[in-house]
């Protein structure tokens, strides 16, 4: 049943992310109605007591469990989409937790735009434990975001967009170059700009030496900002939630100045993108 309930919550599909808004009826519309926990999940109600966290001892049939941490809802492993166990190594114990309030934060109907960590962990091992191949895929298409990443792309006109570039995306290529020795090309307007090939193999290689999660949690970043490089300094902590948010939305932001914020709309996005780069910056919580 766990299973079910994270493969509605959490179709697959090649973000990993989770839509902000969804009918809470679509989840379930198939369910059995068998006893009182079948009826909740049909309903998308809550049905469980408690999330919690506990050790996973392991056997010498699944040693892949020695040494982890699962997920629990009331003391039962919360299984991913694709029918996986919800476990963690120990020293991501954190992360477990934090996954686990996601769980025992929900009120009474199932909200899966509130289970940021739940869905980013849920990518990684379905997507990438035990799967170069998937994750090979995964990693040539974001470094396809480097040609176009939005940072790249510098307009000289009006004077508050060249003030938010210069507060907001400038100290990026100045962080890139000096922590990495890179040097990013910039354009003036929309002129084309391809970044050199060993400038992409070395940030290819950086992503690539991520754990699992790290790169689940890159790829939601990158494709939560639309930039490789905004990602990339979030997963690593060079911004911060809010900093990672005013990079990502320069335009939308001078728009706002400009005309105002529209109710609904403009609140709703920001805090959905500052979600989605929440939990990709917190998936080393308490490793460091």
């Amino acid at each position: 049943m766990l299973r079910s309930i994270s493969t509605k919550l959490f179709p697959r599909h090649i973000s990993g992310t989770v839509a902000p808004r969804t009918s809470a009826a679509a989840f379930h519309s198939n369910a059995a109605l068998k006893d009182q926990m079948s009826r909740a999940e049909v309903s998308g109600k809550r049905f469980w007591k408690t999330a919690g966290v506990k050790d996973m001892g392991g056997t010498a049939r699944y040693p892949i469990n020695l040494n982890h941490v699962a997920v629990t809802l009331d003391g039962r492993v919360l299984k991913t989409p694709g029918s996986n166990k919800l476990t963690l190594p120990k020293e991501q114990k954190y992360l477990a937790m934090l996954i686990a309030g996601e769980w025992q934060g929900q009120k009474e109907l199932l909200k899966p735009h509130t289970l940021p960590m739940t869905s980013l962990v849920a990518r990684a091992i379905d997507g990438f434990i035990g799967n170069e191949q998937h994750r090979t895929e995964t990693l040539n298409r974001l470094v396809k975001y480097l040609d176009t990443d939005s940072i790249c792309y510098q307009q000289s006109f009006p004077d508050s967009i060249v003030k938010a570039q210069e507060e907001h995306w400038n100290p990026i290529l100045e962080w890139v170059k000096n922590e990495y020795g890179l040097d990013i090309k910039v354009s003036q307007g929309i002129t084309y700009v391809q970044q050199d090939e060993p400038t992409k193999q070395k940030l290819r290689d950086i992503v690539n030496s991520m754990t699992d999660i790290e790169l689940a949690a890159f790829e939601r970043a990158t494709m939560t900002a639309k930039s490789f490089l905004i990602g990339l300094a979030v997963v690593k902590r060079r911004l911060s939630v809010e900093e990672g948010w005013k990079a990502s939305s320069l335009e939308v932001l001078d728009q706002i100045d400009r005309w105002g914020e529209v109710e609904d709309s403009h609140d709703v996005d920001r805090e959905f993108i500052k979600s989605q780069l929440a939990s990709a910056r917190l998936v080393n919580v308490g490793t460091d």
